[in-house]
């Protein structure tokens, strides 16, 4: 048992499972199921429908965020099959009673939004670049990155290179499997990562070590997760302090204490620190949909092959609306967007897709930046 104590808050076929990007969010992935049945094809049938099931909820918890989940509606499989583009299949197993497989579901946007709509159950259909986390371990007063031993960065490797995801229910293995809408990567720990960043560069965000392996990374921004662990009278306690280097730079305090292993408290504390990711990722994202809004931008641009590649970018983010250009000529575009939400909310998007929304003395420019 972990206890937490936050103390400063701030159509079927078979074919390969792959990493769900930004374009694929109503994907749902993963989904294991096991059935039994009098023959090997009825069981087949029954595991195809509870994984519709299964991938629908884990697709619409993956949507909203957690204080709606109560709220989520309950449909029958009827109701669900509709909304099915296509099932692939992966790692099939029969027996003359019984099938086992792993399922991929794609479902329809236009049937899956509005039923959230319907019910007043706030969405996001932002996905965020990947977070860069870089796990600090202290022990005996000792500050450890990279070197071994670092009990604290094997257990982040273990659950996000090695796919050692949590034990438990049904539903939190499906959730688990799921795509995260901010993804995260660990640092492979190389001879240039280690060249790029030292562990008081990372403790201190110091600003050009951080923006280098980020870049490297290609992550939209870092975390530093700072830990120690102390045990006294056969209780572990786990001081985790970690912060980003973007906006969102306010450090946050937490304790874990309990736990039979140091690895388990460890991937407690993982778990809980990734979910927290997603929610604050979610609530920030999603679109107060009464609010449109316009906004002249002019952008410079190479050719029509660079405008082309804006303007799609552009229309891929769920918040944009409308995009009429206004004038258009070698080297430059003045367009209009209207969007849902706000202002601060289209930048934070645009941004996603590399594309830099500034108020330059009152006229606002959107280029592109590598």
């Amino acid at each position: 048992m972990i206890a937490r104590i936050i103390l400063l808050a701030f159509a079927l076929i078979s074919a390969p499972l792959t990493l769900a990007a930004a374009g694929e969010l109503f994907s749902a992935r993963g989904i294991s199921v096991d059935r039994t049945a009098n023959t090997a094809s009825e069981a087949r049938e029954l595991a195809i429908v509870e994984a519709q099931r299964r991938a629908f909820y884990a697709l619409l918890r993956k949507l909203t965020p957690q204080t709606y989940h109560p709220e989520l509606p309950q449909l029958d499989d009827e109701a669900i099959a509709p909304m099915v583009v296509g099932v692939q299949v992966k790692n099939e197993k029969t027996s003359p009673t019984r099938y086992l497989a792993d399922f991929t579901v794609d479902f329809k946007k236009e049937m899956v939004l509005p039923i959230l709509a319907a019910r007043d159950i706030p969405y996001s259909e932002s996905v965020s670049k990947p977070i860069l986390v870089l796990p600090v371990f202290e022990n005996k007063g000792v500050k450890n990155l990279w070197d071994e031993p670092n009990p604290w960065r094997d257990a982040w490797i273990e659950i996000f290179d090695a796919k050692q995801g949590p034990e438990g229910s049904e539903k939190r293995r499906d959730d688990w499997a799921q795509a995260p809408v901010l993804p995260v990567i660990v640092p492979a720990g190389t001879l240039e990562d280690i060249k790029m960043i030292s562990v008081d560069d990372a403790i201190y965000l110091r600003e050009e070590a951080i923006d280098e392996i980020a870049k490297t990374y290609n992550a939209g921004s870092v975390l530093v997760t700072y830990a120690s662990l102390q045990t006294q009278n056969g209780i572990r306690r786990l001081d985790i302090s970690y912060q980003r280097n973007d906006a969102f730079s306010t450090a946050i305090v937490e304790t874990f204490t309990g736990g039979d292993t140091d690895r388990e408290i460890f991937r407690a504390a993982i778990f809980d620190l990734f979910t927290n990711l997603q929610e604050s990722w979610k609530d920030q994202n999603i679109l107060n949909r009464d609010i449109q809004n316009k906004l002249a931008v002019s952008t410079s641009i190479s050719g029509l092959r660079d405008w082309i590649e804006i303007k799609k970018k552009a229309e891929s983010i769920p918040a944009i609306q409308k995009l009429d250009v206004k004038e258009l000529s070698v080297d430059k575009v003045f367009w209009e967007i209207s969007f849902l939400g706000n202002l601060s909310q289209l930048r934070t998007a645009l941004g996603q897709r590399n594309l830099i929304l500034e108020d330059d003395q009152g006229y606002w420019t959107l280029n592109q930046v590598n």
